[in-house]
């Protein structure tokens, strides 16, 4: 059965949009990877959720691009939050994941001067966390030390002001994307796109 959660949220959102700063607080709601099917093109999840919704496909496909840009890829959200799952996901639903952003990112859908950003984002996200070695490693980074603390807004347990989930050095520059100084860095997007959408070469 559907669960229809996250698009009504990304719905009301479009419509609300002063709320985006209180949802990048909460847990994801259920149903996000339909959210992605949506934004990676996929015609007949597009039509059945714009039937569910009664809402046009067009409104239907701008809202889950709003819910990811806003939501997934929002300040201060984690690996797991920017590849649209928690930390519980399988290593089968994060590939899966991440396979439908990058082909929202596809040049032919992704609109001029935003997919490198995103692109850059999601590939040190989806770097954390592509084998368990790694995202074990990351795992570990997340937890804090017995009695470290409680959360403040925006961050994980145990962690001070400034620091999200998985801010080891320099983490937090590199999830920021756009913005910082220096010589603009060459986009990931094709290679990571021909992994995802061709499969890895033997």
């Amino acid at each position: 059965m559907t669960d229809w959660a996250a698009l009504k949220l990304a719905l009301e959102l479009v419509v609300v949009p002063w709320r985006v700063r209180l949802v990048r607080e909460q847990p994801l709601p259920a149903g996000v990877p339909l959210l992605l099917r949506v934004a990676a093109g996929d015609a007949e999840t597009e039509a059945e959720a714009a039937k569910a919704a009664g809402r046009p496909s067009e409104v239907v496909r701008q809202a889950a691009t709003f819910f990811i840009e806003q939501i997934l890829l929002g300040p201060g959200a984690d690996s797991y939050r920017m590849l649209g799952a928690g930390p519980t996901a399988t290593n089968a639903e994060l590939r899966t994941n991440m396979a439908l952003l990058m082909r929202w990112l596809h040049p032919d859908a992704a609109r001029q001067g935003e997919q490198s950003v995103f692109a850059q984002r999601l590939a040190t996200a989806w770097n954390d966390v592509k084998s368990p070695e790694r995202r074990a490693a990351y795992d570990r980074a997340r937890t804090p030390p017995p009695g470290f603390g409680p959360p403040g807004p925006g961050q994980g347990p145990g962690q001070g002001p400034g620091q999200g989930y998985g801010s080891r050095s320099g983490r937090s520059r590199r999830h920021a994307g756009s913005g910082s100084a220096g010589a603009p860095r060459r986009s990931r997007l094709p290679r990571l796109l021909a992994y995802f959408l061709l499969g890895r070469r033997r």
